[in-house]
This record gives C-alpha cells, structure tokens and sequence, in this order.
C-alpha cells in the first residue's frame, strides 16, 4: 500500500513556521479504512493530527528554524498511534518535500530529523 501525493488543502494541513511549512497527514487502519489527519495547530511552530476523533491526539509535529546551529530546518514528530502513517512535510518557498511513514502495526516511531531542510536563508 502506497499513498499517492496529491495537493492537500490548508484546512486538512498544519501550516507551522511563520507560514513557510505545510504538514499533512494520511492514514490507513487495520480495517483498511484511509483517511487524511485533521490539523491543530498549538503555537507558530507545533501542532497535531487526530484520526479518529478530536479528543484523540494521534500525531504531534514541530518543524524548527535550526539555521543558526547547522544551517537546517529540523522536523519532529511523535505519534500515540500503530496504524500506517505517512507525514508530509514541504517548505512553500522552495517546494522541497520530505516525507515520513510509519507502518501499519508498529508503534509509531519518533522522528528527530535535525538535517530536514538546507532552505536557510
């Protein structure tokens, strides 16, 4: 099971950094049901997805300014989920994407990626 890349509206995305990053999120359960994960956003740069229901926090994400350690944007991710995940991350000034995927009946892993982005200005 793949999930095809498709352009995601800004109501089902977080858009976290000042505005320059978009992060969506697609799942699939053990019943084979799909879905795109619904955004909250909590501060400028954090947010999270929730799947099945409001009151259950299923993803949260951070995408970091980290120019002035390593000259990156740095992407963090922590999920309370085992279903397939598949988190896209894009800078909307240079269109650059990363994508992260957890698959279906793993825990989902926590994603420290501290070399996400060489866009700093």
């Amino acid at each position: 099971f793949t999930f095809r890349r498709q352009d995601v509206p800004e109501s089902q995305a977080l858009v976290l950094g000042g505005g320059r990053f978009r992060v969506s999120a697609r799942w699939r359960d053990f019943d084979l049901v799909r879905g795109r994960g619904q955004p909250i956003a909590l501060t400028e740069d954090t947010g999270f997805f929730w799947f099945f229901g409001m009151e259950n926090v299923e993803v949260v994400v951070q995408v970091l300014d980290g120019c002035s350690f390593n000259q990156r944007f740095w992407v963090f991710a922590g999920g309370l989920t085992n279903v397939e995940v598949e988190l896209t991350v894009v800078d909307t000034e240079t269109g650059e994407q990363r994508n992260y995927s957890n698959p279906q009946g793993r825990t989902f892993v926590t994603i420290t990626d501290t070399d996400a982005f060489a866009t700093c200005p």
